[in-house]
């Protein structure tokens, strides 16, 4: 069996994992450019999501004739640079199980705190020499404040523990329902309205897909509590930039962090960036977890195995017709 790697995360122990499996042929690829050439004979393709316009030759490649591959192990959580570009049906993507999400989570709730006590303020005054305790909006406690996690999977649960921390009221809002005992409600998209109404702070976690493309739009920050804090730590196509920019300059949003934009990287003439009261992060949430390659490799282990052995693979990707 030949499985072909290409992964700007977690290299070291993906590449670990699969040398502990006997009978497998490895090709490492330098970079992504290299995968169209080396998995026409490959079964499996381990890969980072690919960026820019890396993703169209690798589906082009996929969707050759005679191509072998019919697995693909995503390390990366999104997979959206890859699927847009075309993956034929009869191959399998899975992606890594939530493993870099504790990360992104802990990034999440350091955004609304910098927010919530004026951190990017006090800074600025602290680089001046200044000293002033006068704060307009005035420094907001999360406690007994309520989040709406738009998206309840491993990012935002993992989110939701974290906020528990602060006694913070927990809405999720997803398409499973599933009950879960850190939230305090669990309620339908189709209620996401009614939810951004309720909410003190609003967190972005749910996965793209076309039919999150702008979920919320202007129709959502006209719903959204005045007042409120918003972050997106999921994908910039889920967030209208528009609609963002005309919530932070009418004041209906106190403050918004983004470490997700719409293009990446985010042209620096775009007038988001001029946009009252907003962060904007370089996608750099996931960055810096001590565990998070080790988890990946142990998602990568577990698939591995159950695909030698014919089972069905675990975290699949829904790919969309």
């Amino acid at each position: 069996m030949k499985v072909v790697v290409a992964s700007r995360v977690a290299v070291d122990p993906v590449l670990t994992a699969i040398k502990a499996f006997e009978g497998i042929e490895l090709h490492a690829c330098k970079d992504h450019g290299e995968v169209p050439q080396a998995i026409h004979d490959a079964d499996v393709l381990v890969l980072s999501d690919p960026k820019g316009n890396e993703g169209a030759p690798i589906a082009q490649a996929l969707r050759a004739p005679g191509c072998k591959v019919r697995w693909i192990q995503m390390t990366t959580a999104g997979a959206q640079g890859l699927l847009g570009a075309g993956v034929p049906p009869h191959v399998t993507v899975t992606n890594q199980g939530g493993a870099v999400a504790p990360t992104v989570a802990e990034s999440a709730m350091a955004m609304i705190l910098a927010m919530s006590r004026q951190l990017p303020v006090i800074l600025w005054r602290s680089a001046k020499h200044e000293w002033n305790p006068k704060f307009e909006p005035p420094l907001l406690a999360l406690e007994g404040r309520t989040l709406a996690i738009v998206g309840y999977g491993n990012l935002g649960r993992q989110l939701a523990q974290r906020a528990r921390g602060f006694d913070m009221k927990i809405i999720g809002l997803s398409r499973s329902l599933a009950s879960d005992p850190l939230a305090d409600e669990m309620q339908p998209l189709s209620e996401l309205h009614a939810v951004l109404a309720r909410a003190d702070v609003v967190a972005v976690t749910i996965a793209s897909a076309r039919s999150t493309r702008h979920l919320m739009n202007a129709a959502a920050f006209a719903a959204i509590k005045p007042g409120a804090l918003f972050v997106n730590v999921a994908r910039g196509e889920i967030v209208d930039q528009v609609a963002l920019r005309n919530a932070l300059t009418e004041g209906r949003l106190r403050s918004a962090f983004l470490d997700v934009t719409e293009p990446e990287p985010f042209p620096a003439d775009d007038p988001l960036w001029d946009a009252p009261n907003l962060y904007i992060a370089p996608h750099a949430a996931g960055h810096g977890g001590t565990r998070t390659g080790a988890r990946i490799a142990k998602v990568l282990t577990a698939n591995l195995e159950r695909f030698r052995a014919g089972q069905p693979l675990e975290h699949r990707v829904e790919i969309e017709a």
